[in-house]
């Protein structure tokens, strides 16, 4: 009776826990602003998420800049001269990133959508999936069930981003089960995570500005 009673007391955390995955797949895109306020809130009156959420620094800042650099990076050109194009090649379709076409060589809003992809990509979106989700959800679920979360929040990030079509969700999704197995691989550490989303945003907004690729794709049709 005890342990049911701790189940059922526990059921409104887990609610909350669960309430960022469920906004950022019922409403693509903006969902994930009301995901952030909900997460926002928790690590403020919720000591435990908090503490869980909010462990940034895997032996320093400096290890974790050169961690996330170097996961960033490699992931985006792996993604970018492989993964994308075996992706886009089988499922017949492009990424869609035709609403960040007003970007290709114009550098106001091509520092606008930086500063959006550097602090919202790489800051709150790894907040919210990988120190939320994981993080606390470890601490919720038990340390084993780690991998299974990374899974859980790269699908959904994944799908949060189905603006860009399947092709796009396929691509982020993958990227995100990379960010989250980095996060687990440095002991739940937060900054290498957010590093490494910084980088390959940053990659890909130049590119997008650029109006071309820094490698060519390994994969052609």
């Amino acid at each position: 009776m005890h342990d049911q009673g701790n189940r059922i007391q526990r059921l409104p955390t887990l609610g909350l826990w669960v309430l960022p995955l469920v906004l950022a797949l019922a409403i693509p895109g903006v969902g994930v602003l009301g995901s952030f306020g909900i997460v926002v809130a928790m690590l403020i009156f919720h000591r435990d998420a908090r503490n869980a959420a909010l462990r940034l620094w895997k032996r320093g800042p400096v290890t974790s800049l050169l961690i996330g650099l170097a996961v960033g990076v490699v992931t985006h050109f792996l993604m970018s001269a492989l993964l994308e194009p075996a992706l886009q090649h089988m499922l017949g379709q492009q990424v869609d990133l035709s609403q960040f076409d007003t970007v290709k060589n114009n550098l106001a809003n091509y520092l606008v959508l930086l500063a959006i992809g550097l602090l919202f990509g790489g800051i709150v979106e790894e907040l919210i999936f990988r120190g939320y989700i994981i993080g606390w959800g470890t601490k919720l679920l038990g340390a084993r069930t780690g991998p299974i979360l990374a899974v859980v929040s790269a699908t959904v990030f994944g799908l949060a981003h189905s603006y860009q079509g399947l092709a796009g969700m396929l691509s982020t999704g993958l990227i995100g089960l990379i960010f989250g197995l980095t996060y687990l691989a440095v002991g739940r550490k937060l900054a290498p995570a957010i590093f490494a989303h910084m980088t390959i945003n940053a990659l890909g907004i130049t590119e997008l500005y650029l109006g071309h690729s820094f490698v060519a794709p390994m994969f052609t049709a």
